[in-house]
């Protein structure tokens, strides 16, 4: 297993604000397939463990200096009972990652079975109180989105590529946007994934959306 990397574009100078880790296997298999395979054999725990350390050791340290690194985690990762020791562990072994890991969680946390859980919101306050930061991945458009993003105030809300795709042609996928940009701010900043073609490129620009992500800018690679 290793981890490739896909950058975030700052879209206001064209430069480079993070680079987001992605499971990758030999010989290649959807990750989806290897966590489910995991989950199956009751090991997803330890399997996104391994994931969150190893993107954080093939990570040039030279980037971590300058750049954010974007970590993918699971909701029952978060609630697990070892998730605390985890972390200190983690940061007892690389404690130059202080305040530049970002981790993703994706649209599994606002399902009700976690979400309703108390200890998956005092995790993120324990994740925030030790330097890290949050990010809601995929976020569906509903009222427990927003809601949620009040209630948290996550660093980072990110959107799909269906919400990219077309979106230079398409008035439904602007004002989708411009609604959530309505609802974050400078410390809640807007992530728009997916972007595949120098016109969607322009048009997210347009709008004034700041951190931008897909192929059109870089495909994942390993550093």
């Amino acid at each position: 297993m290793y981890s490739e990397y896909q950058p975030l574009l700052n879209s206001s100078n064209d430069t480079i604000f993070a680079h987001e880790a992605l499971m990758r296997t030999t010989p290649r298999m959807n990750p989806l397939i290897v966590l489910e395979k995991a989950r199956d054999n009751g090991i997803l725990f330890e399997l996104d463990t391994y994931c969150i350390k190893n993107a954080v050791i093939q990570y040039p340290s030279f980037y971590l200096k300058s750049h954010l690194l974007f970590i993918n985690i699971l909701p029952t990762t978060i609630v697990h009972h070892d998730f605390e020791s985890f972390i200190n562990k983690l940061l007892h072994l690389f404690p130059t990652i202080r305040g530049q890991i970002v981790f993703e969680i994706n649209e599994e946390a606002i399902q009700k079975n976690i979400w309703a859980q108390q200890i998956f919101m005092s995790r993120l306050l324990f994740l925030k109180s030790n330097g890290f930061q949050i990010a809601f991945d995929d976020l569906p458009v509903t009222k427990d989105s927003f809601k949620m993003i009040e209630i948290i105030s996550p660093d980072f809300v990110k959107l799909d590529h269906t919400k990219s795709k077309g979106l230079s042609v398409s008035i439904e996928k602007q004002a989708l946007v411009s609604l959530f940009l309505e609802f974050t701010n400078k410390e809640i900043k807007l992530v728009l994934e997916g972007i595949e073609t120098k016109n969607d490129l322009l048009a997210a620009k347009q709008l004034g959306v700041p951190i931008l992500q897909g192929y059109y800018i870089s495909k994942p690679k390993r550093l």
